[in-house]
């Protein structure tokens, strides 16, 4: 899952701080679990200022061609959409930079009461056939075709509301493709009342399920520990070639970041499979309702005794 993450990270991500953003290849979001964290000093690595597109990535050679399957699946299975203007491999890399810069600017941190909760990062990394970035791109040229647009606008204030129902269409065929799943939350009984009040309407807001049958939940929510880490850190999720995607503690997968590899001394492990349901703090949700975007558990993680699960981080 952290690679995944990664790349999800690196996609929305790694637009903005240095090397080439979600630009490694890459696929990345969430990192490793407990791991090696990266030593770096504050001013070599300096972390993303949103959740944006990384354009170095997406511009890359390297993920152009990776298009190439995405492109040849649309052809067969959105033909009606795309026929009478057939999309490059380039064409795709700059539609997918399109919609991550739009659900940063109408859905992200700075924006009051959003609409909608934005897609997880590693929803843009999913390069294979028929997987999660195709099922992205064909629901919006579909959308496009039966608007009779002649190109996508997505900067355009004039057609906001069309571009937000846009991707209520893509979130619709993302579901029914089971590309996208919701949480299901067992919140534990020592939550004291007036924070799980707030938790569960924050659930709800981002069409997240709340259960009281603890065998039923994807994640089990515990109090926020007392003794939590204050200062900023990071862990090296991925490598590649002079490049590193690093993930920022408490900060959603979209802000991961490409930096040179030589400022990150720890090396990126695959993160151990987690145990099932997840169980995170209940900082996870609130965050999630800052960011507005799902935010990634393994920076919330609690042992058996509601304590923080440990990482070797970088500060």
């Amino acid at each position: 899952m952290a690679a995944a993450a990664a790349a999800a990270a690196a996609a929305a991500s790694a637009g903005a701080g240095g090397g080439p953003a979600p630009g490694g290849p890459g696929v990345g979001g969430s990192g490793p679990g407990p791991g090696p964290a990266a030593s770096a000093s504050p001013l070599s690595v300096s972390r993303r200022k949103d959740g944006g597109p990384a354009g170095k990535f997406w511009e890359s050679p390297e993920t152009v061609a990776q298009l190439d399957a995405a492109r040849a699946w649309l052809a067969k299975h959105c033909k009606k959409s795309v026929q009478a203007d057939a999309p490059t491999n380039k064409t795709l890399a700059g539609l997918v930079m399109q919609l991550l810069q739009f659900q940063e600017d109408a859905f992200g941190k700075h924006v009051a009461n959003p609409a909608f909760t934005k897609f997880p990062a590693k929803c843009f990394m999913d390069f294979k056939a028929g997987g999660t970035l195709c099922h992205i791109l064909g629901a919006a040229y579909k959308y496009k075709n039966e608007q009779g647009w002649r190109r996508f606008d997505l900067q355009n204030p004039s057609r906001m509301d069309r571009n937000v129902e846009m991707f209520m269409n893509i979130e619709k065929t993302l579901v029914q493709n089971n590309c996208l799943s919701r949480p299901i939350i067992y919140l534990v009984p020592d939550i004291e009342l007036k924070l799980a009040n707030k938790l569960k309407d924050i659930v709800k807001r981002h069409q997240g399920t709340l259960t009281d049958d603890k065998s039923k939940a994807t994640h089990h929510v515990y109090p926020i520990p007392t003794s939590l880490d204050e200062e900023e850190w990071l862990r090296p999720v991925m490598k590649k070639d002079k490049q590193a995607l690093v993930h920022w503690g408490y900060y959603p997968d979209s802000y991961d970041t490409w930096v040179h590899a030589g400022d990150i001394e720890a090396e990126a492990e695959e993160p151990p499979i987690p145990e099932k349901p997840w169980k995170v703090h209940a900082k996870w949700i609130l965050d999630t309702d800052i960011f507005n975007e799902w935010m990634n558990e393994e920076d919330y993680e609690v042992d058996e005794n509601k304590k923080p699960v440990s990482f070797s981080r970088s500060t």
